[in-house]
């Protein structure tokens, strides 16, 4: 049965205006801002659940909302449609005739109602009165609501009859590498495992760029409104982001990690001999996207930006930008990934000076033209502050992605009066280089998992040797040769569970470790080790605990 989920205010008020189209079906309306005093406010998203009987939905709905309308002496109902409460969201045409049903069963029973437009991003300010019936949640169906009862704690999204088994939602299931739960929609669990690629990930990452001469920051996740004014991100970005209040004021959850770097730059004054300065960050951010664009590590609404900000001068500019390019060119390589790139130009809206945005477009064209490199001009999808470099990549299953950018951006510098002394000692304004590598390192490790399919090159397996004891006898020296393996850095685990060791050679296969390392009896009479490698069926035995580590060793310095 069709069903919806709703949260109800009392609100002294509450205030919207129409900003852009959600969805392509999005209603035809006038985008004025609407203001609504001593509201019920009925926030609704409408689910699938078989969209068969919408008009049952309709009434107990509207007598749930009358019922509270009632106690709480409200003066207007404001039907406001609301796609992040649900992550199994109806289509866009079931949506609306149910919403524009609550609204003319209120009008009906002369409640004084009025409907937010529908498929649209919308700013609002709601002031929520402070009494204990001031916030309530309902999750309506035509079905027996026993039937509908789930725990929340225990649900976690995937459905396996609509997932292929090479997606990566469910491999990472097969593979207990992270978990996604209701508790926290667009949002990811890393498990142990999954956790040990991720970390591999950064720590990869952060040694190329200490060769590279990056400094690493951690910024706060929550900052004061005042900032993202002053970035911008309040006037472009302000529908995309998360908003709490602190002491009174309006504090914005970061959604990007420039002003956060920019921040640490002015805290002292710089010279030009200080130019150019790296600044690394893996920062957490948070993007209040719909739910029903959200697809595991693919679109998430927390990820793990790898940022880099590089303040340079304008003689630097280029040189800078060629260097992130080589950068990027190495990261691609590693991971064997083919890569297209795009130029993407100045917005429609856009910040600051025509002529400074020409000029970074020209001083990313050149750097790109003076690599040879093949490129196309994508126009007017540069971010709000400045152009950029898009690096498209292609997987094994031949999907391009977006994954790392170059931006330029003169603005923000402006913005933040950011100076530096120049040779001529007098003040200049830097120049700011914004890039990622990874981009999202969790949607980065999304498009791995299904690359590899599971079957990770040794550097990033999760387990890169599992441990088996033939026998009872074998437990011993099964565990020596486990901590031997661990004192070099390997990740190794000893299958101490009881079981036949085919059993148990079958379920290390499946959780495609690179190594299954075997002990039984001439094992440990002759100081040697058995050894099954991934994807060959004869074991080699009699192999030497030195030879296997300086094997493993090695595939993991050369990224293999």
């Amino acid at each position: 049965m069709i069903g919806l989920k709703i949260l109800l205010l009392h609100s002294d008020f509450i205030e919207w205006e129409p900003k852009k189209k959600a969805i392509k079906s999005a209603e035809d309306i006038d985008k004025t801002k609407i203001r609504v005093d001593d509201a019920l406010v009925v926030f609704s998203a409408v689910e699938k659940r078989d969209e068969k009987n919408p008009d049952a939905v309709v009434q107990k709905v509207v007598d749930n909302v009358l019922d509270v309308f009632g106690q709480v002496k409200a003066k207007n109902v404001v039907v406001y449609p609301y796609a992040h409460l649900s992550s199994d969201l109806s289509s866009p045409h079931v949506a609306m005739n149910v919403l524009k049903g609550m609204e003319d069963a209120f009008k009906k029973k002369n409640i004084p109602v009025k409907r937010a437009p529908f498929g649209w991003y919308k700013a609002f300010n709601v002031s929520c009165k402070g009494h204990p019936l001031s916030e309530l949640s309902r999750d309506i169906s035509a079905e027996d609501v026993k039937k509908q009862v789930k725990d929340v704690m225990h649900k976690t999204h995937l459905d396996k009859e609509k997932l292929s088994e090479n997606d990566h939602r469910i491999i990472g299931k097969n593979l207990d590498l992270y978990s996604f739960q209701e508790v926290a929609p667009g949002m990811v669990f890393f498990h142990p495992k999954g956790m040990a690629i991720l970390l591999e990930l950064m720590e990869f990452l952060r040694k190329e760029d200490k060769k590279r001469g990056y400094n690493e920051l951690r910024t706060p996740l929550i900052m004061n409104r005042a900032l993202w004014e002053i970035s911008g991100h309040w006037d472009h970005y302000k529908d995309n982001m998360f908003f709490t209040n602190i002491d009174d004021a309006e504090f914005a959850v970061k959604p990007m990690n420039c002003p956060g770097a920019i921040l640490v730059f002015k805290n002292s004054t710089k010279s030009y001999r200080d130019l150019p300065l790296k600044f690394a960050e893996m920062g957490l951010v948070h993007r209040n996207e719909l739910s029903g664009v959200l697809s595991g590590l693919f679109r998430l609404r927390a990820f793990t930006q790898d940022d880099a900000h590089i303040f340079v001068t304008p003689d630097h500019l280029e040189g800078e930008i060629t260097k992130v390019i080589e950068k990027i060119d190495y990261f691609y390589k590693t991971f064997g990934f083919d890569y297209t790139v795009e130029l993407s130009t100045r917005p429609e809206k856009f910040m600051g000076d025509e002529k400074l945005w020409d000029a970074a477009e020209t001083a990313l064209e050149a750097a790109m033209k003076n690599r040879k490199m093949k490129f196309k001009i994508n126009k007017g999808d540069g971010a709000f502050y400045g152009p950029k470099i898009d690096f498209h990549m292609k997987d094994s299953l031949e999907r391009s992605w977006q994954l790392a950018t170059i931006q330029v951006d003169f603005q923000m510098p402006q913005r933040f009066d950011l100076k530096y002394t120049g040779k001529d000692n007098k003040e200049h304004v830097p120049v700011i280089i914004h890039t990622v590598t990874y981009g999202a390192i969790e949607r980065f490790l999304g498009i791995l998992v299904e690359h590899y399919k599971g079957a990770f090159p040794v550097w990033l397996s999760p387990i890169q040797v599992r441990v088996l004891s033939f026998t009872e006898r074998s437990v011993k020296t099964a565990n020596m040769v486990r901590d031997e393996l661990s004192k070099h850095g390997i990740r190794v685990e000893f299958d101490s569970r009881d079981g036949t060791i085919e059993y148990k050679v079958r379920d290390a296969e499946m959780q495609k470790i690179p190594y299954i390392v075997v002990i039984g009896d001439k094992e440990e009479k002759n100081n040697t080790l058995a050894v099954r490698k991934r994807g060959q069926k004869k074991v080699e035995f009699g192999v030497k605990m030195d030879s296997l580590i300086k094997e493993i060793l090695d595939k993991i310095d050369k990224k293999s």
